[in-house]
């Protein structure tokens, strides 16, 4: 019988054989994966909607002939509707919610057979980098439960990181992978725009959003992408993978490498310390690889591209609300909503079209910037986040500024302050911790979080990779041979 213990040392990819080879059974590993639960979410708050009713169900009846048969597995509770289950999408408003479909993604992932039993805790809407809503509390750090997760795959990373689950569902609109991956010390990927043939996130955030999965392995996350890009579809095997595959990549080491390494944050802001030994600890690293490493400099204007990004956020957001608020026939002033993303929804109402127009043109010309970058480095390499953990009230608003958003909300002068100087205060309260990834995501660039730094209080760091639109592949041959050469997996938690 699977111990929890035994069942902790596996990626997905090794459970789903040992399942096939009838070495342990998807039953087994789902009671490990419960057990392990039970034992670390009271401290993490990681996992907030039990399924178990359709884990049973999955376990029961397992097609070995899947990618992931039989491996546990959690869903972010964001955007991802599975039928008869709760999607609060983290918020009050929407706690009674229950899709009666699955959305094409949900059913995709069970198709490649994972045994999905929970969803996890993320912010409302995915709008912050902080996982603790209202609705359901914060979800503690694994390595400091002092300290938060991230956001807003807070849940997904954390609950990876204990080992509740080798890899769990998770998105990413500015870095949602990524920077909670870099705070729990896991692998977290964004992959290029569009490479998901089962989701439509067009309509998120101006095409920002993507999904992915949060991983202990680069193989898992591999693999995963090559079920979400059909190439699971025929003649597939995660033994001998085919060489159009993702997978396949993640097992070719990549020829000598042009790196450009960038540790300044793009708006001008302070950059830890410890952010930056992660970001030069991965271009030593790289450079034993046989890499070559030089340092170089943003080739745009950083506090022009976050505003256009806080732009597009803040108006989406003014969208998403009014959409929750038909979708609950309920007026928008009276969804049960926190009060940052109503301050949102009412400075996002007043931002034009022109303006959304402008923001856009402004991500255009970035990529093209980045593509300028890309002809000269094969891959770019920063931090990850600027900051180490945070407390989860780091980022709450003070209490004058508490009452004056409500005063601009009431008065309705809120709709008024879309300003680049509103903006910029924004981008100096908010994104001071998240400078570097949003970047990848306006640009529609893959890139990833690679945990190789661990500090003096034992709190990891990730470095961030990035590599030019649609180059996937590259990304995972370099994350592959830096597992290799120094595994993280071997570094866990003690919880």
């Amino acid at each position: 019988m699977m111990q929890a213990s035994d069942y902790q040392e596996y990626d997905a990819l090794g459970l789903a054989g040992l399942v096939r080879s009838g070495q342990a059974t998807a039953q087994e590993l789902l009671r490990a994966a419960r057990e392990r639960l039970e034992a670390v979410n009271p401290t993490l708050n990681a996992v907030i909607c039990p399924m178990d009713s359709l884990a049973d169900k999955l376990a029961a009846k397992m097609d070995t002939s899947a990618p992931f048969c039989g491996v546990p597995f959690l869903v972010k509770d964001l955007m991802l509707p599975f039928s008869d289950y709760p999607m609060s999408n983290g918020s009050n408003a929407m706690k009674s919610y229950v899709p009666d479909t699955n959305s094409p993604t949900a059913d995709r992932i069970l198709q490649s057979g994972f045994v999905v039993f929970g969803k996890t805790n993320t912010s409302e809407r995915g709008a912050s980098s902080i996982t603790a809503p209202d609705a359901f509390g914060e979800t503690r750090n694994p390595w400091d439960p002092r300290l938060n997760s991230g956001g807003s795959s807070g849940g997904s990373s954390a609950a990876v990181a204990a080992r509740v689950v080798p890899m769990a569902y998770s998105s990413d609109g500015g870095g949602s992978i990524r920077f909670p991956a870099s705070y729990c010390g896991i692998f977290g990927y964004k992959p290029s725009r569009g490479l998901n043939r089962f989701e439509d996130f067009s309509k998120s955030w101006g095409g920002a959003v993507v999904s992915h999965v949060s991983t202990l392995s680069v193989r898992d996350s591999a693999a995963y992408l090559d079920a979400v890009t059909g190439k699971t579809d025929t003649n597939y095997s995660t033994a001998n993978p085919p060489p159009d595959s993702y997978l396949y990549a993640a097992t070719q080491t990549p020829s000598p490498l042009k790196i450009g390494l960038i540790t300044e944050s793009p708006i001008g802001s302070p950059v830890h310390i410890d952010c930056v030994a992660a970001a030069e600890n991965a271009a030593k690293c790289c450079e034993k690889l046989g890499h070559h490493v030089e340092a170089t400099a943003w080739n745009f204007d950083g506090k022009e591209l976050m505003r256009a990004f806080l732009t597009i956020v803040f108006q989406y957001t003014s969208r998403d609300v009014a959409a929750m608020a038909a979708l609950l026939a309920t007026p928008e002033s009276q969804i049960d909503i926190e009060l940052n993303t109503r301050f949102m929804s009412v400075v996002g109402a007043g931002i034009s079209p022109e303006r959304v127009e402008w923001a856009l043109g402004i991500w255009k010309l970035a990529a093209e910037h980045m593509s300028k970058l890309h002809k000269q480095y094969d891959v770019l390499l920063t931090p990850a986040v600027a900051t180490p953990p945070l407390t989860s009230g780091a980022l709450d608003p003070s209490g004058v500024e508490r009452v004056l958003m409500r005063l601009l909300i009431a008065t309705g002068l809120g709709k008024k302050i879309g300003t680049d100087g509103f903006l910029d205060s924004v981008i100096e309260k908010s994104l001071y911790q998240t400078p570097f990834t949003p970047i990848a995501n306006m640009t529609g660039q893959p890139a990833m979080s690679v945990p190789l730094y661990w500090d003096r209080n034992n709190l990891p760091h990730g470095a961030h990779f990035m590599a030019a639109e649609a180059n996937d592949k590259l990304l995972f041959q370099l994350a592959a041979q830096l597992e290799a050469e120094y595994p993280w997996r071997n570094l866990a938690p003690i919880i």
